[in-house]
């Protein structure tokens, strides 16, 4: 396979650009495309086949479109539907949850809290996985079913959103000394999160970048150019409040976002 191809992203909407940001920072050279779902986000509300029927349509797309590798930027699709992509892609496929659990630093914490979709918290991996990891420690798990469409419709609009984020934040206890962000969208409001909650934050992103080189350096498709990648951006939905809030988080002018329908 070429190494000039590109690295695939996708997410039910904008959350993967917290990912994508990590990705060009570790790897600057490499191109990328970014597809956002944002015609049928939130995922977490659906069912397992849903996502995974969503998904599968959409690493077709990648992979048609010159990717060698496909990262699954988004909690709820990696738990719905990691091992049937792994099984059906013929690229390599990246999950975000795994990075996740990765990005929890080894006998540093006795209690953590965990905050993600519905569907990411009630499938109970993620205090599985850990309790594989580090069965002493202690985990608390809450799902935060309006986060995820109010940061797509645009958090700043909503009045009441530190009265719902500090509702959701507060459930776990105050003896938790990090918050596992279980969902790529909270990055995105994460000033707000680390004014209420008071230990640390644990953003799996750049954990999951590092998986991304590994996996590329695994396979023998690192791009060898010096010159910077080209980032690409394709959405299923609306391209203008996508385009907004993506050009805010990553600091830079998107010239032209595509829309298709898959």
């Amino acid at each position: 396979m070429n190494k000039d191809y590109n690295i695939g992203v996708f997410d039910s909407g904008l959350g993967g650009i917290t990912v994508l940001r990590e990705i060009s920072k570790l790897l600057p050279n490499e191109n990328i495309i970014y597809f956002g779902d944002t015609k049928n986000v939130p995922y977490g509300e659906k069912t397992q086949e849903e996502i995974q029927i969503l998904c599968e349509r959409i690493v077709r797309f990648l992979f048609t479109n010159g990717c060698k590798l496909i990262v699954i930027a988004c909690n709820t699709a990696s738990i719905a539907a990691y091992e049937y992509l792994h099984k059906i892609s013929p690229i390599p496929i990246v999950g975000i949850i795994n990075s996740a659990i990765d990005s929890i630093p080894n006998n540093t914490y006795k209690e953590i809290g965990i905050i993600g979709t519905p569907f990411t918290i009630n499938s109970g991996e993620y205090p599985k996985k850990i309790k594989e990891r580090d069965e002493n420690l202690k985990t608390y798990s809450v799902g935060c079913e309006k986060l995820c469409p109010m940061i797509e419709k645009g958090w700043e609009n909503f009045s009441d959103r530190r009265v719902i984020l500090a509702d959701y934040i507060t459930r776990i206890p105050k003896s938790a000394e990090a918050l596992l962000l279980a969902c790529t969208h909270y990055p995105l409001i994460l000033n707000d999160i680390k004014d209420i909650f008071e230990g640390d934050i644990l953003d799996p992103g750049e954990e999951c970048a590092r998986e991304v080189f590994r996996t590329l350096k695994n396979h023998n498709l690192l791009n060898s150019k010096n010159e910077k990648g080209k980032i690409e951006f394709y959405v299923s939905g609306d391209k203008d409040i996508f385009q907004k809030k993506a050009q805010e988080f990553l600091g830079y002018e998107i010239n032209k976002i595509f829309k298709v329908n898959i």
